[in-house]
């Protein structure tokens, strides 16, 4: 089960369907992260590689002004959209169904970027490279497989890695 861990919405549930192309973040990674970034309250928040929109609702129960969901599979945008209404989130948030790179070519600008792209995900090295042409300052994690590391030519102004079970939080401040 998936759930929100905190804020306004603690405890209530999401939907994350039966599809095995799905991997929601686990609680405990999801808390070390939200704890890792502290107060979020008024921020703009992007779920890239949304899923089930379970990061985004956390945000988004944590307090942030509002969420871009950005999913490019129909059935994970549908399933998000049904999440925000049981939650009553719609007027919070925005659904894009989109590429996550083609939505960043845009320079979109948000305070935090979560992004949880597949561990298999083929293109890290042309998201870190979209990630450097955002605003100065936006904040960005990064959820990845812990064998993962970013490669020594990716120059933010911050980035650490912190470590949770088998998955890597890299968290970057451009």
């Amino acid at each position: 089960m998936v759930r929100v861990i905190a804020g306004l919405l603690k405890s209530r549930s999401i939907n994350y369907g039966k599809r095995n192309t799905i991997r929601p973040t686990q609680d405990r990674v999801k808390a070390a992260l939200f704890s890792i970034m502290g107060d979020i309250a008024d921020q703009r928040v992007a779920d890239l590689f949304a899923g089930t929109g379970n990061l985004g609702i956390e945000a988004l129960s944590r307090g942030a002004a509002s969420c871009t969901f950005v999913e490019n599979d129909p059935q994970n945008v549908a399933l998000i959209r049904q999440n925000l209404t049981n939650l009553g989130l719609e007027a919070q948030a925005e659904i894009v169904q989109k590429d996550a790179l083609k939505f960043l070519e845009a320079k979109p600008e948000f305070n935090l970027i979560l992004a949880d792209p597949p561990y298999n995900y083929p293109f890290y090295s042309e998201l870190l490279t979209t990630f450097q042409r955002l605003t100065p300052g936006t904040r960005i994690v990064l959820e990845t497989d812990i064998r993962y590391r970013p490669p020594a030519s990716f120059r933010p102004n911050d980035l650490k890695i912190r470590k949770s079970g088998d998955t890597n939080l890299i968290i970057i401040r451009i």
